[in-house]
């Protein structure tokens, strides 16, 4: 599927009413195009004119619901609405508060839009799921939070090292993806986090921790690296680049966050570290993640 790139004035000039923001919605599910029946595959379809969020397929005559089975289901609020909300979510850099959210849809309740700011989240982390990281990987532990106020949550992070050439043929090096399992640095943890998130046979580089030198289905090497900043820039650059900027993201946009939320938010920002080359279809993109995402309630996110 080809993202749109849009900036603030074509968004707000192009999605302004509930049936252009449907609209946005019905090709973000079916890969750009209007209807693809889930039955029998057929584009063929009758749009209700009573019902604006249902399409009836032309060949089977299924009925397909544009909420049902996505992270918009069982919502009262407008998609106009859900579809503002992930533009202003993905438009600043930094991201931005339930409390700034709020203001810029001028809702009422904080509860529905913090409710809604965690649903995108979730959209973004199963879209982030799928993806496994490969070759040259970078794993590392990292604490987010402090541990004498007892909202401290351990973090194995792994960032991926892609190779290319610039246009003087000069051979080059970038961080890839990166992946984040929220679990204590244990050997069991982070062979679990191998075998979910990397593919076979991938060469990681990891420091002198015992949990992370053992590992099986992947070459592992490892250096003492200990708080030497040459020698971590040298073996361990992206990954540390990765939770020194994370960590200033959620302290600096959203000032701390309690530990059973962390995963939430490092969810959104591994997605935009993922697609941070290509900023501006930040919107279509998560609109998309939005529009396949399985429904997901605040109870089942949160307990």
């Amino acid at each position: 599927m080809k993202y749109t790139h849009i900036k603030a004035e074509e968004f707000f000039r192009r999605i302004n009413t509930e049936e252009r923001a449907r609209n946005w919605v019905w090709k973000s599910r079916f890969g750009g195009r209007d209807f693809v029946c889930p039955g029998c595959q057929s584009e063929a379809y009758w749009q209700h004119q009573k019902k604006a969020e249902m399409r009836e397929c032309a060949a089977c005559h299924r009925q397909v619901r544009l909420r049902a089975g996505t992270i918009f289901q069982d919502s009262k609020i407008p998609i106009l609405t859900w579809v503002r909300a992930i533009y202003f979510v993905m438009a600043s850099k930094r991201g931005i508060s339930a409390l700034e959210l709020k203001r810029q849809l001028e809702m009422k309740s904080y509860g529905t839009t913090w409710s809604i700011l965690h649903k995108i989240r979730e959209a973004l982390r199963q879209r982030d799921e799928a993806y496994k990281l490969q070759q040259i990987i970078e794993l590392d532990g990292a604490t987010f939070g402090r541990e004498n106020t007892g909202n401290a949550k351990e973090v194995l992070i792994a960032v991926e090292t892609k190779t290319w050439i610039d246009d003087k043929g000069r051979t080059k090096e970038k961080a890839g993806f990166a992946k984040v399992f929220i679990a204590k640095e244990t050997k069991d943890n982070a062979q679990k986090f191998l075998n979910e998130a990397i593919k076979p046979g991938s060469q990681i580089n990891t420091d002198g921790s015992p949990s992370l030198r053992n590992l099986t289905g992947a070459d592992v090497d490892y250096q003492v690296t200990g708080s030497d900043p040459e020698i971590i820039a040298r073996w361990l650059p992206w990954v540390h680049k990765f939770i020194s900027n994370a960590k200033t993201w959620v302290l600096g946009t959203h000032h701390g966050v309690e530990s059973k939320y962390l995963e939430s938010y490092l969810s959104e920002y591994t997605y935009r570290f993922n697609r941070r080359h290509d900023p501006d279809s930040l919107f279509h993109r998560a609109l998309t993640a939005c529009a396949l995402a399985q429904p997901r309630t605040s109870q089942a996110l949160f307990g």
